[in-house]
């Protein structure tokens, strides 16, 4: 299979998927007239829907930076099962906007910390599933990865998958805790600086 269309597909499927995000948001119908306050009530209203938008939009954001960085650094062309590993990925991409919607609507119960949690958790466990069979296929990788990409990879899915793995179990204790837990990892994957500023602060070597 020619990865130019993988990626062109993948990236078909993130574009649909981040912009589905935002149709199942809307403000109540209101009885005319409308007064500004009860405007600003019902705005209000949907705030935790607004959050879990802005949440999964920064997520699915960081995932696709993720995703071209594993087709642009690692894989030099793809075969029947790296493509099955990528559509399975995407399974779980399309599934966001459901999980953003019951967190968003349920920020407080229990199931929708889960599905959301597990559902991000998959996408990311999956991501670095595609990373090893990678690596594991010599006639799939680009020839010359560093060690250090290796390894910086290697890191931030590992931080990325404990992170979630948290949530997941906060969520048995403090529900709004978890959600600490579901956006650190997309902050510091998305800032720049934080895994050189990781390296120094605690000693790792990911050289």
């Amino acid at each position: 299979m020619n990865k130019g269309r993988l990626e062109a597909f993948s990236d078909g499927v993130f574009a649909i998927v981040m912009t589905l995000l935002i149709f199942d948001i809307k403000v109540p119908e209101l009885a005319q007239p409308v007064s500004d306050a009860t405007l600003w009530r019902a705005i209000f209203e949907i705030t935790p829907l607004l959050g879990a938008y802005f949440l999964s939009f920064a997520v699915l954001s960081a995932l696709w930076i993720n995703h071209h960085f594993i087709f642009h650094s690692f894989a030099r062309a793809v075969d029947r099962h790296l493509n099955l590993l990528n559509l399975s990925y995407l399974s779980f991409v399309a599934f966001v906007p459901f999980s953003a919607h019951l967190i968003g609507t349920y920020d407080h119960n229990q199931p929708a910390a889960i599905v959301y949690g597990l559902n991000i958790f998959l996408i990311v466990l999956l991501s670095w599933a595609m990373i090893r069979y990678i690596r594991r296929h010599p006639e799939l990788a680009h020839e010359g990865v560093s060690i250090r990409i290796s390894n910086q990879a290697r890191f931030r899915a590992q931080l990325s998958l404990i992170s979630y793995l948290l949530g997941l179990a906060a969520s048995f204790v403090f529900v709004p805790a978890s959600l600490f837990f579901y956006i650190f990892p997309v902050v510091f994957n998305v800032i720049p600086g934080t895994l050189d500023l990781t390296e120094r602060i605690f000693g790792l070597k990911l050289d």
